[in-house]
């Protein structure tokens, strides 16, 4: 078992040791399984593949790929870029997660990103063992060689006629059968098959061994968001939330001869869009953030679909707009592209705000603004560039 740690939009060829033409003829044959918008994650090359702005942790056979994110004029190594990941993904999914450099040193040898949550979930699930997991009722019904609960005359007739000895019946069961149960044993079972780190899978092999036998259940994002959470199951919150995490990110494919490619994958644009607007809301406790605002700005006079506009994060104060920002994970040049800069000047004559600024991330702590404006205008339009660990303490000398 190997594992390759790189950077998001780094190219990884076939170099016949780690990362082998068996790899790249797997990720060559989910590619030409799924379009773009199901498999998005990289593109091929020749003899290999080029990630683009996921990161996370690519599985391919008996090779963990961990694509890190970097920003492009940055040189600190792997580990810092991981902690980075980590604190980013904890705070977006609400997640008590610790970096690899705090988890026991078992764990610690050749862990990614992918081994620190699953760590984080078998403690949960361990801990829910040693408390007793919830039971509930549920409704049963088959064939019993005695009588227990309603007896189903017609099924009876049909079913047992010629076998009298047997009773078609239907009665309450109080078991396991729970549905955050079952989550919990299908993330044991993609746990297994994801990690590489031995200590981690022989844990889990365990406590699959201590978790009931239970039924599948078909995974959805819907199926997370019906979960009400009662006195009973209050302290499966944790362990639920990382079963989604794993679960509906985690994405199974075979593909021809038994190949396996596994995927938990995170849109780095995404993930730094909502991890600065969680910041925000979390610190700027005087104003009101808003994501992801949608306005019309245009429109047929004989009708039709509009044309909309979203803003990444709108600041208000008092319920009027003070400030609208577009997150961009790049480094810019000296000055923003014109596509952006075009964007910025409709958010501000449509919210009707003279302070809009790009956000881009940046290593230095002392890196400064760039102040500017329209011409002909007094809308300013600045660049901000965002600390990593507290983007907010920018935006709130900003505003």
């Amino acid at each position: 078992m190997e594992s390759i740690s790189i950077f998001e939009h780094q190219p990884l060829r076939v170099d016949g040791k780690v990362f082998k033409e068996e790899h790249r003829s797997a990720l060559e044959s989910i590619l030409g399984n799924n379009d773009e918008m199901t498999f998005p994650y990289y593109s091929l090359i020749h003899k290999g593949v080029k990630f683009r702005q996921f990161v996370g942790v690519l599985c391919v056979n008996d090779l963990t790929i961990e694509v890190l994110p970097k920003t492009e004029k940055d040189d600190n190594g792997k580990k810092y870029w991981r902690e980075r990941l980590i604190t980013m993904l904890s705070k977006v999914y609400k997640l008590d997660v610790k970096s690899p450099t705090d988890a026991p040193q078992r764990t610690n040898t050749n862990s990614t990103i992918l081994d620190v949550f699953i760590k984080r979930f078998l403690d949960e699930v361990d801990s829910l063992l040693n408390r007793g997991l919830v039971k509930c009722y549920h409704k049963d019904e088959g064939n019993r060689n005695a009588l227990k609960g309603k007896l189903l005359v017609g099924e009876q007739l049909r079913k047992n006629f010629i076998h009298q000895e047997r009773f078609y019946v239907r009665y309450n069961t109080y078991d396991y059968e729970h549905v955050m149960n079952c989550l919990l044993r299908q993330t044991i079972e993609v746990a297994i098959q994801a990690t590489q780190n031995v200590y981690l899978k022989g844990r889990a092999c365990s406590t699959l061994f201590n978790f009931p036998e239970l039924k599948e259940v078909v995974v959805t994002p819907q199926l997370f968001d019906n979960l009400c959470f009662d006195r009973k199951t209050e302290d499966y919150r944790m362990a639920i939330k990382l079963a989604k995490l794993l679960l509906l990110h985690y994405v199974p494919n075979r593909v021809g001869k038994g190949d396996k490619i596994l995927a938990l994958m995170f849109d780095m644009n995404k993930l730094w869009e909502e991890y600065v607007y969680i910041m925000l809301r979390r610190h700027l406790t005087d104003y009101e953030v808003q994501a992801q605002e949608e306005k019309r700005f245009w429109q047929r006079k004989d009708g039709g679909s509009p044309k909309r506009i979203r803003p990444d994060i709108v600041i208000r104060k008092k319920g009027v707009v003070v400030a609208i920002l577009d997150t961009k994970w790049k480094c810019p040049d000296t000055t923003p592209s014109d596509g952006d800069l075009h964007q910025m000047f409709v958010y501000s004559k449509m919210f009707n705000t003279d302070k809009v600024a790009l956000a881009y991330p940046s290593t230095n702590v002392n890196t400064s603004p760039i102040h500017a404006h329209f011409l002909g205008n007094i809308s300013s339009c600045d660049m901000l560039f965002l600390q990593l660990d507290q983007p907010q303490c920018c935006i709130k000398n900003w505003l």
